[in-house]
């Protein structure tokens, strides 16, 4: 009976530190912590902080990061769940709220609240495109972030493993943000639709590369933080033709179950549609070879109506 009872009381206690960990690590979420390197497995880490046990799965770890057992690494708390083993600590080092907290640690204008991180995009561990902005004019936005000589950004950089980072000095007019959401390239022209919301970014051709850059890394980032689809294009492809673009929710003939599969699956205009895959589209419920085809002669249909009114325009403006 005695021992019985120890052991009741022994699994209490357990269950109560269990649960003291649970509140005290929720309430933790998104703030960064450091802890040291307990065990190391190919597919995570465990680190211990305090009383805790806090896990560093290979997803949410920096593509160079390295790691040594007893060595101390910084992470902010991704989630805290209960489990039946007891409260399961996610650390992370690649999510967005790492970057942002960061910049909080470092620069003293975004804690007090005079600068506000508007919007960050990661690639973690390569690049990284971050919005900000300064409520006080006399203060420059990402001259504070940068600091003296780079000193506030390097601190960052270095924690982050080299992680390039773009700061961006936020906009309320479209066409100033996405432009400079874009570098190192500038856009030459651009054509935006604030209703979709969707752009089509002119460069220079030998800037395009630059623009989309290392496997379309760039132009993602700056679509992420924008909120805008991004299409960069050719200053040569793209003198000539008409700016129009063919939106399948205007096409007759789509049932709106099957523009909503479509839009999950980030395919909302003609060309995306006609470029993507039949394999693929084939493999999304309700899309069969001949409904694929019915379409594809829609958005073709619309795009020579569009064409030749383009052309029939040309003509007005050279009578005229």
């Amino acid at each position: 009976l005695i021992n019985t009872a120890k052991q009741h009381l022994g699994q209490r206690i357990r269950d109560i530190e269990r649960e003291s960990i649970f509140e005290e690590f929720n309430k933790k979420i998104g703030e960064i912590v450091v802890g040291n390197v307990h065990q190391i497995q190919r597919d995570r880490i465990f680190v211990n902080l305090e009383q805790a046990e806090l896990i560093l799965p290979k997803v949410e770890q920096l593509p160079n990061d390295r790691y040594r057992r007893g060595e101390s690494v910084r992470g902010v708390i991704k989630s805290v769940q209960f489990t039946a083993k007891g409260p399961e600590i996610l650390l992370s080092r690649s999510d967005n709220m790492f970057l942002e907290r960061l910049f909080e640690m470092e620069i003293p204008e975004i804690e007090d609240g005079i600068i506000e991180i508007k919007a960050v995009s990661r690639s973690a561990g390569d690049r990284s495109k971050i919005v900000v902005y300064s409520s006080d004019q006399r203060i420059d936005a990402v001259g504070a972030c940068v600091g003296m000589r780079g000193s506030r950004i390097q601190s960052v950089v270095r924690e982050l493993n080299g992680e390039k980072i773009d700061i961006i000095n936020w906009s309320n007019q479209p066409e100033i943000l996405i432009s400079r959401s874009l570098a190192p390239a500038k856009p030459i022209n651009l054509y935006i639709d604030e209703e979709r919301p969707y752009v089509v970014a002119v460069f220079e051709d030998e800037e395009l590369p630059i623009a989309i850059g290392r496997n379309g890394q760039n132009i993602k980032l700056a679509s992420d933080v924008t909120g805008y689809t991004i299409d960069a294009v050719k200053k040569t492809d793209y003198e000539g033709t008409s700016v129009e673009v063919v939106y399948l929710d205007e096409l007759k003939g789509i049932s709106s179950a099957q523009l909503d599969i479509l839009s999950k699956n980030e395919i909302h205009t003609g060309d995306e549609f006609l470029s993507c895959d039949t394999e693929m589209l084939v493999k999304l419920k309700g899309f069969g070879n001949k409904t694929i085809s019915n379409i594809k002669d829609l958005i073709e249909k619309k795009m020579k109506m569009l064409e030749d009114e383009s052309i029939n325009d040309k003509k007005v403006e050279i009578e005229d």
